[in-house]
């Protein structure tokens, strides 16, 4: 089997874009969520939201492309291309094509369909041309990425509710591993958008007050854009090109709950299925385990079923000494973005040697027994990734710092 390593990486959140600006808020526990500018929020329970900075996004692009070549491109479709682009740029690597692609979505351009349908209502079909479609679908949204990048992609769309991101990289992963590619892409993306706000606050899920995962009072979550993608590439293949290595991938696990459609198995047995097949995979025993980015979405359900799945897959001493932390407390929740841009969290704490604090806890509900991360003190050397979603998909990524080949 090939050993899989990162070499590239890009992602975007609404506090800002790649290590440099995510590092000093993660460390100090600051938030992204503010009030909704894209869209009318009155009427909504929470109006708050984790939007990007556009005009800085823009920017970002229009060093690489005149704005006429970008025209027609929303936000969501936008937040891929700059992700992409950036994550080979990281890497130094012109690609041969067709390259492997694997882009987790649970939206794709529903935002572009919105905005054409409000246009639409307003006006005649002979002003709102349907071509403006085109990017509604991830696979008009990655035609339009190829054309710009002058690449043709060997994709492989996936929507597994929220665990869609680390499902994305989870997928290469392994078939890099067993040696059917030796480079590829892989992540997730997703943009705030009207309709998807207006479903999960018809379910209670939104909160307004802070996100607060683990804690006693918590009551659930924000919605925010992210986009986050990786270049994953088998060592040798790395070591051809000198290419300079962020972590190692080193295993992979999924589960369904088959339990419930919007909840949890209460007792985290699925996220435990999951965990373990990670770690089997890996070869890792629990108490190697530094670090766990955990779902985490603030919601009761959900904070207490992935504390006891965590315990009952690392047993009582490993499962309770691990630092955990959520990162959605500040980024939101990215949907199926949430687990590459939580993937690339565990790559900034590995490289540069801190653990997230868990932002806006007050007291610990007793219902989730994990050690939760209280200062950014710490240099894990192994990190755990997890992700759940709707209708009982878990997933799970292990990542281990580059300390060299030998490592």
């Amino acid at each position: 089997m090939s050993r899989v390593v990162v070499t590239g990486l890009a992602y975007a959140t609404s506090l800002g874009f790649n290590h440099d600006d995510h590092e000093p808020a993660l460390r100090e526990g600051r938030s992204g969520a503010a009030p909704i500018r894209r869209f009318a929020s009155a009427g909504f329970k929470n109006s708050t939201g984790g939007e990007c900075d556009e005009r800085r996004l823009d920017a970002l692009l229009e060093t690489r492309w005149p704005a006429r070549r970008l025209r027609g491109l929303h936000v969501d479709t936008r937040l891929i291309l700059w992700a992409v682009a950036g994550a080979l740029d990281d890497a130094r690597l012109a690609p041969k094509s067709p390259l492997p692609a694997g882009l987790g979505t649970t939206l794709e351009g529903f935002w572009q369909g919105e905005q054409w349908y409000e246009q639409h209502t307003r006006a005649t079909h002979a002003r709102v041309p349907p071509r403006r479609l085109l990017n509604v679908g991830a696979g008009g949204q990655l035609a339009s990425i190829a054309e710009l990048l002058e690449l043709t992609f060997d994709p492989s769309f996936i929507s597994n509710a929220c665990a869609t991101g680390v499902s994305a990289i989870g997928r290469l992963f392994r078939r890099i591993r067993r040696g059917a590619c030796e480079t590829g892409i892989a992540g997730g993306y997703d943009c705030l958008s009207r309709f998807i706000h207006l479903g999960f606050d018809s379910l209670g899920a939104l909160s307004p007050r802070a996100c607060s995962p683990f804690d006693k009072d918590r009551s659930g979550f924000f919605l925010g854009d992210g986009a986050g993608v990786l270049v994953l590439e088998s060592l040798d293949s790395a070591r051809r090109r000198g290419a300079t290595i962020h972590g190692e991938i080193i295993g992979y696990g999924e589960s369904v709950d088959a339990y419930h459609q919007t909840h949890p198995e209460p007792q985290g047995l699925g996220i435990a299925r999951a965990i373990a097949q990670c770690l089997e995979s890996a070869e890792i025993r629990p108490e190697e385990v530094d670090y766990i980015n955990a779902h985490g979405t603030a919601t009761p359900a959900n904070d207490a079923a992935e504390a006891r799945g965590i315990v009952a897959a690392l047993g009582e001493v490993a499962g309770r000494k691990v630092p955990v932390s959520s990162t959605k407390a500040l980024v939101g929740h990215t949907l199926g973005a949430a687990g590459a841009v939580e993937e690339c969290f565990c790559l900034l704490a590995l490289e540069r040697g801190f653990l997230p604090p868990q932002a806006n806890l007050t007291e610990q509900d007793p219902a989730c027994p994990v050690n939760l991360v209280r200062r950014p003190e710490g240099s894990p050397r192994i990190a755990m990734n997890n992700s759940l979603g709707f209708g009982g998909a878990n997933g799970v990524l292990l990542t281990r710092r580059w300390d060299g080949e030998d490592a």
